[in-house]
C-alpha cells in the first residue's frame, strides 16, 4: 500500500467482499432470523453499517445524510433488533442501502484532502477526521462475527 488511503479503501472493498459473501446464499427468511434470543439478524448488521457510515461520512465532509432518518433509527447503536421482517426495509433495499452507501464512501474517501487527516471531529472517541476514516475502514469488521454467528445458528457452511 502507498499510503493511508489506499489501506481504508482495500479494507472498505475486502469488508464489502466479505459481507456480501456471508449473506449471499441467506434466503429472505434467513436474511431476518436472528441466531440467538437478543441476538442481531444480518438484515440489522447489514443495515447497521449502512446505516453508521452515512452518519459518519456526512459528519466527514459536511454533506447531507443520504438514509432517512426513520430508517437510521432502526439501525442505529443500541436499537432493538426484531425478528418480524416487516417492521425493516426489505432484503432487496437493504443489500442496495449497503452497497449504495459503500460507494458513496469509497468516493469520498478517493477525493478526500488528505491534509485534513489531523482536523478535529467532534467525536471523542475518534478525535481527528483520519480517525473517523479509520472507523470507517474497520467497523463492518467489527460485525462480522456477528455474521458468523448468524450462519451457525443456520447451519449455514463455513465461507472461507
Amino acid at each position: 500500500m502507498s499510503s493511508v488511503k489506499d489501506t481504508l479503501l482495500s479494507q472498505l472493498r475486502t469488508g464489502q467482499f466479505f459481507f456480501e459473501k456471508f449473506t449471499a446464499d441467506l434466503s429472505d427468511a434467513e436474511y431476518f432470523r436472528p441466531p440467538v434470543e437478543g441476538g442481531n439478524h444480518a438484515a440489522w448488521i447489514v443495515g447497521h453499517v449502512a446505516c453508521s457510515e452515512d452518519s459518519i461520512l456526512a459528519q466527514l465532509t459536511g454533506k447531507p445524510k443520504r438514509i432517512p432518518d426513520s430508517t437510521a433509527e432502526l439501525f442505529k447503536g443500541g436499537s432493538t433488533c426484531v425478528a418480524d421482517a416487516s417492521r425493516y426495509p426489505s432484503r432487496k433495499e437493504l443489500d442496495e442501502l449497503f452497497r449504495n452507501s459503500r460507494g458513496r464512501t469509497i468516493e469520498e474517501l478517493t477525493t478526500f484532502d488528505e491534509k485534513k487527516w489531523n482536523d478535529a471531529s467532534s467525536w471523542k472517541t475518534f478525535p481527528t477526521l483520519g480517525a473517523l476514516w479509520g472507523l470507517q475502514g474497520t467497523h463492518q469488521f467489527w460485525h462480522i462475527g456477528q455474521l458468523t454467528v448468524c450462519r451457525q445458528a443456520l447451519k449455514k457452511p463455513r465461507v472461507f
